[in-house]
């Protein structure tokens, strides 16, 4: 892998990690639109995967070059990854949370 694979592979997966982001954020937004919501979340999922998939490619190739060491770039990419994932995680709680207030509320 050369340098130029390990920064265009880093942008790819800091690219797909923000538009796992946005997703989020306007599931959040919709969270009173069950199916909106649903619709986010797994456009969010997609795009948290397709950066995951980046990362592993790049593991996959420098694990076998021994003389190749990621970056800084690479290092921001995998920090942003991590950090949206959990944030998808929380979202999801977030999910269950309010979805669970909303049928104690609808009960009474």
């Amino acid at each position: 892998m050369t340098l130029d694979d390990l920064n265009m592979r880093s942008m790819e997966m800091i690219v797909a990690a923000g538009e796992a982001r946005t997703a989020l954020n306007r599931a959040l937004d919709a969270i009173d639109d069950q199916e909106k919501y649903d619709e986010l979340m797994e456009e969010a999922r997609k795009a948290i995967t397709r950066s995951h998939t980046a990362q592993t490619k790049v593991l996959q190739d420098t694990a076998t070059d021994p003389s190749f060491y990621p970056n800084i770039l690479f290092t921001h990419a995998q920090d942003t990854l991590m950090t949206v994932m959990s944030e998808i995680n929380t979202g999801r709680q977030i999910g269950k949370v309010y979805r669970r207030i909303l049928e104690k509320v609808n009960e009474k």
